[in-house]
């Protein structure tokens, strides 16, 4: 049994998207304030009876215009049945997958109410939705009158006052094929069926300025007390506990009384006890649990044999150790539980704190072996169903993961909902800022697109490189050294002109790939819908598969990305040179390669021929046709080894202009609609 997917509707920015997970874990990445936390904060809620609770706030942005529209309706008289299909409700669909042979699906069978043998689909449904009967309670504003148009604060403000008093959870079994086919369930069902821990992204391992931090020594109680009450070594080790604290107890007992009785010829001095008073005499009484308690301490053993506070250890490797801890303790409350048969999910934001890329990158492949190893540990016949998310903003776990394990959050434009039938006169305000809402890639679908061969490349290329195109607003897809290094000044040359936004204040990825395998990144970056542009280089030849030769002398190109972009293997170089604007670019990805300064003027082959021929006068270069400036910027640039051409440029000397062909790709780039800009979130969608 598998959790299989998840769907969120109205939960911040989580309007309305679907997480499949991967059988085993699950990397969840994006850039900030895409919506990764509300993700891991709404099955926390939903999932733990105590914390099911939401606020106004909680809901999505757009739900401010259908709790107006339910309002006006409430208004005009209409059912309440029929209010309720527009009134907003948060919600999480649970779709779990087992097998159809099994005689025994365990905590799941309330949940399987289907009579189609084929189905392996079980769906929980968990509804924070409108009480039955007060909708109208909710909306019970004394101070609105008929046709009284809404003042938008208020009416805000009387919902956040509403929402906690008549909203509740409701839970119930769906059949996956028929919505009409339900059976109520409880909380108790589903925490019989799921269980969830949280290993939170803030941990407190840090907080060593005024005291002692024992982190790790407060998991380990955790973990101790655990398996002392539940286990089924807890006769013994409390029998144990309890014949060594006695011992104790009956020594400190007599020493506390030889104590009273020394002092009790000067009390009576003072006149205690006095006239039928009684002797004032001890007992002493040690509580195992309270021994334990603020008892237990972590200490390294340092060089000298001296013990070392927890503290003293770094914090990438007491990160790690919590971490580590945190797994065995959720293992051990599984095994120690009364039932064995549910699901346990573990979410893990942002294991890379204080972690070194390499340390990330093996806790990432670890995690599974982990797991197998608790399973060997074991004497049941059953392994530990264990299923992780683990939230990331590191690239080195990211591309340690599984391609198809990846989740891609990203933000999308949500569309101002239809409130025609509200009147204009007594609606809540439009709001003027444009609402977003989350999107969620599952790259295991961009996979299935791909050729095998591609898919191993790509995440062979992207182990190797430490990509971050999961976390940019865009990306640069280069040919080499040279581009590499000098890139950030043109892009520094390119927001001077400000006729586009500024592109050093986007996050933008560059990434060395070359002509030859540039356009096996693009199928990724279109599902991705990264805007993205590729620099080239138009490598002429002679003839298909021919020698390299200058452009004025090329019959085709010999570039790989070229040659896909226009799915034309013997496209000409007379082609590429006039190729109108349109078809340079698809949806989000642009292609640029070398082109002539000016119309019938040289143009180069490659990066340095043509920043060369873009900057004549820094490199003397004369001759007034051509083709005879083509072959002498190339000899001057035959002379440069790439990395030293690169950094005089780059570092040394800056009077120069960048090349036509990449001016135009960077001011493309630059104008790309960036949904992170300005954005502006009421309090109804703030995510962390």
């Amino acid at each position: 049994m598998k959790l299989n997917r998840i769907q969120v509707k109205n939960f911040r920015l989580l309007r309305d998207v679907e997480v499949s997970l991967a059988s085993n874990t699950t990397v969840v990445v994006g850039k900030n304030n895409c919506g990764k936390t509300s993700f891991a904060e709404v099955i926390r809620r939903f999932t733990n009876e105590r914390l099911s609770r939401f606020e106004l706030r909680d809901f999505s942005s757009q739900c401010a215009f259908e709790f107006a529209n339910a309002f006006e309706q409430i208004r005009n008289g209409t059912a309440e049945h029929e209010v309720r299909k527009v009134l907003p409700f948060i919600e999480v669909r649970l779709f779990f997958k087992y097998d159809t042979n099994s005689p025994d699906v365990g905590p799941l069978s309330p949940f399987i109410i289907d009579l189609n043998e084929d189905c392996d689909e079980a769906l929980v449904v968990m509804r924070y939705e409108a009480k039955s009967g007060q909708i109208d309670d909710l909306f019970s504003f004394n101070h609105y009158t008929d046709g009284m148009k809404i003042d938008q604060s208020r009416f805000l403000n009387d919902l956040s006052e509403g929402i906690p008093k008549h909203y509740s959870v409701k839970i119930w079994a769906e059949d996956p094929n028929d919505r009409e086919n339900k059976r109520e369930a409880t909380y108790a069902e589903v925490e019989n069926l799921l269980h969830t821990g949280f290993i939170n992204a803030q941990r407190g391992l840090d907080d060593v300025t005024t005291k002692d931090s024992d982190v790790l020594a407060k998991v380990l109680e955790e973990l101790f007390n655990a398996e002392t009450t539940t286990s089924s070594k807890a006769p013994n080790i409390s029998d144990q506990l309890t014949h060594a604290v006695a011992s104790i107890q009956n020594e400190i007992d007599g020493d506390f009384k030889s104590i009273i009785s020394s002092l009790l010829p000067s009390l009576k001095s003072l006149g205690y006890p006095g006239l039928g008073g009684t002797n004032l005499t001890t007992e002493t009484k040690l509580d195992v649990r309270k021994l334990l308690s603020n008892h237990t301490k972590v200490r390294y053993e340092g060089s000298n044999g001296m013990l070392l506070p927890e503290a003293y250890n770094g914090l990438g490797m007491r990160n790690l150790i919590y971490i580590l801890l945190q797994v065995v303790a959720f293992h051990r409350k599984y095994r120690n539980g009364a039932t064995l048969g549910g699901l346990q999910i573990l979410v893990i934001e942002e294991p890379e704190a204080h972690l070194h890329p390499q340390m990330q990158e093996v806790f990432i492949r670890q995690l599974d072996a982990i797991v197998d190893r608790m399973n060997d540990s074991q004497s049941e016949a059953t392994d530990w169903p264990i299923q992780f998310i683990v939230s990331t903003h590191s690239s080195h776990i990211a591309n340690e993961a599984k391609f198809e394990a990846i989740r891609y959050f990203t933000l999308d434009e949500d569309p101002l909902p239809d409130i025609s039938s509200v009147a204009s006169s007594t609606t809540i305000k439009s709001i003027e800022s444009t609402c977003y809402k989350a999107k969620v890639k599952d790259l295991s679908v961009a996979a299935q697109a791909m050729p095998a061969a591609n898919i191993g490349f790509l995440h062979q290329y992207l182990t190797q490189t430490r990509c971050d195109l999961f976390f940019a607003d865009k990306a640069i897809l280069i040919e080499g050294t040279c581009e590499r290094l000098l890139l950030p000044v043109m892009c520094e040359r390119i927001d001077e002109l400000k006729d586009s936004p500024p592109l050093r204040s986007q996050y933008i990825s560059t990434i060395e790939v070359g002509g030859a395998y540039a356009h096996i990144f693009i199928p990724l970056v279109r599902f991705l819908e990264l805007p993205t542009l590729i620099i080239t280089d138009i490598d002429p030849v002679d003839k298909p598969g021919g020698k390299k030769c200058y452009v004025h002398n090329g019959a085709n190109t010999s570039n790989a990305c070229i040659k896909s972009w226009f799915d034309d293997k013997a496209i000409s170089v007379s082609q590429l040179q006039t190729q109108p604007e349109e078809k340079l670019h698809k949806d989000s990805v642009r292609l640029t390669y070398q082109c002539s300064e000016q119309k019938g003027g040289p143009c180069g082959r490659t990066f340095e021929d043509a920043f060369i021929l873009a900057n004549p006068a820094i490199f003397s270069v004369q001759p007034p046709q051509p083709d005879e400036a083509e072959k002498q910027a190339a000899e001057i640039a035959s002379k440069y080894k790439k990395t030293t051409f690169a950094l005089r440029f780059a570092v040394e000397q800056s009077d120069w202009e960048t090349p036509k062909y990449i001016v135009d790709g960077l001011i493309w780039l630059a104008k790309q609609q960036l949904y992170s800009e300005g954005l502006s979130y009421t309090d109804f969608s703030k995510d962390d």
